[in-house]
């Protein structure tokens, strides 16, 4: 899970929040080992290893379903179409879209736990339901259910990490990195299992293994504190909070309405105008630029090409996670003694990602796939600590929920209209001119995050 910020002070006001949060952990905010030396503070190693794990699951389960759903989908239209396959990955997006900023908005006033949850929960019913489905519109109202409880939960879980490394400002890009390498390490195995699981058990039993395990993160984050600061622990943000809930006690519903509308939008417009937040924006669309078009055209631009089946397209993201693994220690080992937009590390891995995607058109044998892949797993990996680390730095933690919504919001926007649009180009035009336009996009956003990054919060 992404980060989000942290305020101007991240080792004064935004740790003491966090601590008030956790009243437990306040007194020992970094336990020492005895002889002087800082340590590390046990709740907060407690709580990151549950989120990892508890996301682990998650990962374990939805690694078996993603070289599945293509074909799954294709097999239910009678023929491999693009297009067809792109509706249907992109029917979490439509969700996402209408969900994003009201729970970025719920996520800084009713706290993280309650989002992770409840949306962990209706992630694992829509995925169980999708395993039943057997026309596409059942299958899109599934998917519609897996999107509202993902974007429902990523909104707390993000923000939640965020929190928790403001209790170690100074290892924010290790604590993030060490949390998306143990989260995304069934990944190097998980596609491969899931690929050979469906071609011998079949098709339905993937979405059933994948239910389980959202099932399991759930139950997990049951068992995490609540990190969002509230009242007189968010200072002088909490007493405006609990005067305006006095304000709004004698209106009516649609007064109490306009009144939300309005303190929303307070809140969004310094959002919306700091070149900091476009720059995280532009950033976090790359991904879903990247999953749009593989979702939606290299997964059947390898089955035409190659042959490949569920087996050969779990490989390629066997290759992608492998990869992704290998290079997060060093990038977050970097970020950590980077400062500011952490330029130095994002441009120059975008710049050989966004080739490696493009050489995704010219591959001819599976070899070649894999190593596109690798390369691009590699790029991702090594920024993903310091894209997280800045974002924690420059987004106060009261704003983290809603200025994390924008970013979601970029990629859901992406990947709603994203593997359709792409799925059309692929069956006018192509495979190939669809994956070069998705690389050319992936570069355009990494300018733009060079123009507007700039050192300092929002």
């Amino acid at each position: 899970p992404s980060s989000s910020s942290s305020s101007s002070s991240p080792s004064s006001s935004s740790s003491s929040a966090s601590s008030s949060a956790h009243p437990a952990s306040a007194g020992t905010p970094d336990e020492g080992d005895g002889k002087g030396k800082p340590g590390w503070d046990r709740r907060l190693v407690r709580d990151v290893g549950i989120l990892s794990v508890s996301q682990l699951m998650l990962n374990m389960g939805f690694s078996q379903i993603v070289p599945v759903i293509p074909l799954f989908v294709a097999q239910m239209g009678g023929e491999m179409s693009s297009t067809g396959v792109g509706l249907v990955m992109a029917a979490p997006s439509a969700a996402m879209f209408a969900l994003n900023v009201p729970m970025g908005r719920l996520c800084d006033t009713i706290g993280r736990k309650p989002l992770m949850y409840i949306g962990m929960s209706m992630t694992a019913l829509g995925t169980f339901l999708s395993g039943f489905s057997t026309t596409l519109p059942q299958l899109i109202v599934c998917r519609l259910l897996v999107g509202a409880g993902v974007c429902t939960s990523s909104t707390g879980s993000s923000a939640y990490m965020a929190d928790l490394t403001d209790r170690a400002p100074q290892h924010r890009a290790k604590i993030m990195g060490l949390n998306s390498a143990i989260a995304g390490s069934v990944w190097v195995v998980g596609p491969a299992v899931g690929g050979w699981l469906a071609e011998t058990y079949g098709f339905q039993n993937s979405f059933f293994i994948g239910a389980a395990g959202a099932a399991m993160c759930s139950l997990g984050y049951l068992g995490l504190p609540e990190t969002l600061a509230k009242g007189v622990e968010h200072g002088q943000k909490g007493k405006a909070l609990d005067e305006k809930v006095n304000l709004t006690k004698g209106m009516s519903i649609r007064g109490k309405l306009n009144h939300h509308l309005s303190d929303w939008w307070s809140d969004l417009k310094p959002l919306l105008k700091s070149g900091n937040q476009q720059a995280l924006v532009a950033l976090s669309a790359v991904p879903s630029l990247r999953w749009s078009c593989f979702s939606s055209v290299v997964t059947l631009y390898a089955a035409t090409t190659l042959g490949a089946g569920p087996k050969e397209i779990g490989l390629m993201f066997t290759a992608l996670a492998l990869s992704q693994g290998v290079a997060m220690p060093f990038g977050a080992y970097l970020a950590d003694r980077t400062t500011g937009t952490k330029m130095a590390l994002v441009m120059p891995a975008g710049v050989v990602s966004c080739l490696a995607f493009a050489s995704v058109g010219f591959a001819t044998s599976l070899d070649q796939f894999l190593a596109a892949m690798a390369v691009q797993g590699f790029c991702a990996g090594f920024t993903v600590p310091a894209h997280g680390a800045f974002r924690a730095e420059v987004t106060p933690q009261a704003l983290r929920g809603q200025a994390m919504s924008l970013e979601r919001q970029a990629g859901s926007i992406i990947s709603l209209a994203g593997p359709v649009t792409m799925g059309v180009l692929a069956d006018v035009m192509g495979g190939q001119a669809s994956i070069f336009m998705t690389a050319i996009l992936m570069a355009g956003c990494h300018v733009l995050y060079m123009i507007k990054a700039r050192p300092g919060q929002l």
